[in-house]
């Protein structure tokens, strides 16, 4: 039995390198580009806002998470938070939020600026998902960067209104 070659060597890449330096040199740019990325998404959201809007396309985002200010300032009344910004978050955010961001701006092809956070008023309203982080738009709207991660935002008040409420219903009903 003989075995037949079907490719040359010639025709398996169009890709040609001289040593393995340079494959090497390629890999680790092709790295410390992404990271370079993430580390300024890092750098702006951590750093103090300059008045400087992001210069998106309204048209091309998601429309159920863009709010106005009139709507991000009742969000932030009725859940018991404010509207501060990122800078002052003591935290870190997640490793997916700022990959979210990193992917959400190479397909617009745009760059997020101002960044602000809904921190709550006072301690023991924290909970342990990180806050909603948002970037300022023109026309006074907010975009909301991280909506898979803040997830549930319910605090403690809503939390034992949610109680009582259900605790109404349920004694009501069985009448």
């Amino acid at each position: 039995m003989k075995l037949v070659r079907f490719y040359r060597e010639g025709e398996l890449s169009s890709i040609r390198m001289s040593n393995e330096e340079e494959v090497i040199v390629g890999v680790k740019n092709l790295f410390f580009d992404e990271q370079l990325a993430e580390e300024q998404i890092m750098l702006e959201i951590y750093s103090q806002n300059k008045g400087i809007v992001s210069d998106v396309d309204e048209l091309r985002l998601d429309f159920d998470r863009i709010y106005s200010h009139k709507q991000l300032r009742k969000k932030a009344l009725l859940s018991g938070t404010k509207i501060v910004d990122s800078c002052n978050h003591n935290k870190d955010f997640s490793i997916a939020t700022i990959i979210g961001i990193k992917n959400e701006q190479r397909y617009l092809n745009a760059s997020f600026r101002n960044f602000v956070i809904l921190s709550p008023r006072h301690r023991f309203l924290e909970n342990s998902n990180e806050p909603m982080l948002l970037a300022k738009l023109k026309n006074n709207n907010y975009y909301l960067l991280n909506a898979q991660q803040s997830g549930n935002d319910l605090t403690i008040v809503k939390k034992v209104s949610n109680w009582i409420t259900k605790k109404i219903f349920f004694k009501t009903s069985l009448k």
